[in-house]
């Protein structure tokens, strides 16, 4: 495996985590019926991090 295969490799990885972790935080959200913080947590990067805490996902 070379260098740059690991490196997007890596990357892959990132993203798949990334997105379980939004997938989460959306389904406790909508569990929650908090709509509203659902649609704010896909534009407010800082909203976002505060939410993954409330809700221990990180």
């Amino acid at each position: 495996m070379t260098l740059l295969m690991r490196d997007r490799e890596n990357v892959e990885k990132g993203i798949e985590k990334g997105e379980e972790k939004l997938a989460k935080l959306i389904k406790l959200l909508s569990e929650d019926n908090r709509i509203a913080d659902i649609l704010k947590v896909t534009n407010d990067k800082a909203y976002r991090q505060d939410l993954y805490e409330e809700y221990h996902i990180i």
